[in-house]
């Protein structure tokens, strides 16, 4: 495991609040999965041949192995494209199958590809005051389309004689993308993307230490932050869910609002919580499930607690969360409309000048409906994990937050939306909603940020009477429970005790 997580002894992986041996076996398929890609790399030079309706004579070269880009669920292959009509680099993006639970779950990675293909026609359409890279073309389940641009002369006036006839008939619109098959046998999904050219821009987290203090550097950030939030809010969406991208060409709100923390979860062996298509025209059925998430990441997680107290913690926090659950819900949205959120926006997703104004979007697969009041001045502004915003750091992201919002306002000026998006973002600061939201859309912050901020709201110290009190509160069997978690975690740790003898 040591090469592999960069955890050195058993002690240290003992330690850790996720599931070592899950996480080491999700790495080692990676890996495997990367060495099946590089043998099949002739098969990957022909993706941009195809969609870019490039002459046969081009010339289509996979960057080595090292030059690959891995993020948390994908991998990004570089192409050098020489031809005729195109020269250049182009990006292959495949998902990584063991990442998104694809072995327990089949079909989550073309979930996961259709929500993401879907954001790309959603922002084309929609947003087009963003900057996000071209999707030239992409190939998932049984689809596989291409750029409305790449197709030859008689398709492209096929397709637009159809997004005509669609737009006189009131259809659902169609796409810039149409079916265009490939003989090639490609052994993944994909999306085929623009490569953003370094003068474009640098990815912000490389000159984050650098400038992170400088006011006028974050304020352009802030404003394109601002920008972003608010040209999603200006198409408001009728349930919580994320879009889908139908074997017609079209996009659809349908699928379940896809969060990270879920696809985390379920890749580490917890069941689902909330099914594929599942959308929610309220608020409270949707944080009900989220939170059944979280119970069930206490029960089936055998590294989740490792004795009688620390059970005992785990299963008050979760009890205390659902009990207080009704005092963050805004009633007076809580059947909509719901606001367009990128949830896994942070440095690595942005493309930033060297005055940090935004110039690029490079991450759209989060992209989710969810309920308005979930919205909250970016936690990572301070450059710290969320769970460390106690004291100063409290202060600094305070300060931070009021900063923001001032250029939030300038740029909302005689904008006109569904929501007073000031307002509810204030009251949600000033009621600790945003602990709240932060709890539900976290893998593992819950108890801390519960501890640190919530518990203070209402005068609530978790002692050990208390806890007792309320994790009996959290299953029928308390006594039971906590007897099978320790001989859960007793197990685990004999197996991860065997694991580093090796």
């Amino acid at each position: 495991m040591t090469p592999v997580l960069g955890i050195q002894t058993f002690e240290e992986a003992k330690n850790k609040d996720f599931n070592c041996l899950e996480r080491h076996k999700n790495v080692m398929s990676n890996q495997g999965f990367l060495s099946k890609l590089w043998s099949y790399r002739h098969v990957l030079a022909g993706i941009p041949k195809h969609h870019l309706g490039l002459e046969e004579e081009a010339s289509c070269r996979v960057f080595a192995q090292s030059e690959w880009m891995s993020g948390s669920f994908n991998i990004c292959i570089p192409i050098e494209v020489k031809s005729r009509s195109f020269n250049g680099q182009v990006i292959v993006r495949c998902p990584l199958p063991s990442k998104l639970a694809e072995s327990r779950y089949p079909g989550t990675v073309d979930e996961k590809m259709s929500t993401e293909i879907a954001a790309y026609v959603f922002m084309q359409k929609e947003c087009p005051g963003i900057r996000i890279p071209r999707l030239h073309g992409f190939a998932f389940g049984n689809v596989q389309c291409t750029h409305q641009q790449h197709l030859s002369l008689y398709r492209r006036i096929v397709h637009s004689s159809e997004q005509w006839i669609r737009r006189i008939l009131r259809l659902d619109p169609l796409s810039q993308y149409a079916p265009h098959k490939s003989a090639i046998a490609v052994p993944t999904q994909y999306l085929l993307l623009e490569y953003i050219r370094p003068e474009t821009g640098r990815v912000l987290s490389e000159s984050w230490q650098e400038h992170n203090h400088d006011p006028a550097h974050r304020r352009a950030l802030f404003r394109g932050i601002a920008h972003t939030i608010l040209s999603l809010a200006k198409v408001p969406q009728p349930r919580i869910g994320s879009f889908h991208f139908n074997d017609n060409c079209t996009i659809a709100l349908k699928n379940r609002p896809l969060l990270t923390a879920e696809i985390i979860l379920e890749s580490e062996g917890i069941p689902r919580s909330i099914e594929p298509r599942q959308t929610y025209d309220c608020t409270e059925p949707f944080v009900s499930d989220l939170i059944s998430l979280h119970d069930d990441r206490l029960r089936y997680d055998r590294s989740a607690a490792d004795d009688e107290v620390d059970c005992r913690s785990q299963m008050a926090i979760r009890a205390l969360l659902r009990t207080i659950s009704h005092h963050f819900i805004q009633h007076e949205y809580r059947r909509g409309p719901f606001l367009l959120q990128f949830t896994d926006f942070h440095q690595s997703n942005v493309i930033v000048d060297e005055d940090w104004n935004i110039q690029c979007l490079i991450d759209l697969e989060w992209l989710c409906a969810l309920p308005v009041e979930s919205l909250r001045v970016p936690y990572w502004l301070t450059g710290r994990g969320i769970d460390e915003l106690m004291g100063d750091h409290l202060t600094e992201y305070e300060a931070l937050r009021r900063e923001f919002m001032v250029v939030f306002e300038e740029e909302l000026s005689g904008v006109r939306l569904a929501w007073p998006l000031t307002r509810i973002m204030q009251e949600s600061w000033d009621s600790k909603a945003v602990w709240f939201w932060s709890c539900l859309f976290s893998v593992n912050a819950a108890f801390f940020l519960i501890t640190d901020h919530l518990c203070p709201k209402y005068t609530l110290r978790l002692s050990e009477t208390v806890e007792e009190m309320l994790s009996s509160l959290w299953s029928n069997d308390t006594a039971g429970f906590i007897e099978n978690k320790v001989r859960d975690y007793a197990t685990y740790s004999s197996e991860l005790s065997r694991f580093y003898a090796q």
